[in-house]
């Protein structure tokens, strides 16, 4: 009797583990593009070592911002998107990510993902998967800080 508790405690205890190891598993990535970076009007471009690729459900630019910026997400619902200014406007970066063919796709505000603002493109599918992206250049009309920009891959399975 003993023994056969012991192994239904030992069985659970394997489910029980294999349940935790599942729910830590992620398949989202982040690549840092840059550390601390002011934004201007002028294209500023990020080159990572390893090219970048559309391999998860969503790709996002993300900044980091430095304070007084923020993204927007404290002004409340109907409100535009974009990067929090300390004069109380809001200042949306062009940011455009660039394939192995120079081809250029603009990345717009989607929303905010963890705290950082979070460009994508308005229509998420329709970044290549069958091509590399070497560049993510980023200008502001009005220089923005960042204390980093990450190319963020965001897999539908960590959405639990």
């Amino acid at each position: 009797m003993i023994d056969s508790i012991r192994q239904i405690l030992v069985v659970l205890l394997i489910i029980f583990v294999g349940c935790i190891e599942g729910s830590c598993m992620r398949d989202s990535y982040e690549i840092k593009l840059s550390g601390p970076i002011t934004i201007d009007a002028n294209w500023t471009e990020f080159r990572p070592q390893g090219a970048l690729k559309a391999d998860k459900d969503i790709q996002w630019v993300l900044l980091e911002l430095e304070p007084p910026f923020k993204d927007n997400s404290s002004l409340g619902p109907g409100t535009k998107g974009g990067v929090l200014m300390p004069d109380g406007e809001v200042e949306n970066p062009e940011i455009e990510v660039v394939d192995q063919y120079g081809n250029a796709f603009k990345f717009v505000w989607s929303g905010t993902m963890g705290g950082f603002s979070g460009y994508q493109l308005p229509d998420p599918e329709k970044l290549p998967r069958d091509r590399e992206y070497k560049i993510v250049r980023i200008r502001s009309s009005r220089p923005i800080k960042c204390k980093a920009i990450y190319w963020f891959c965001d897999s539908v399975r960590d959405w639990k």
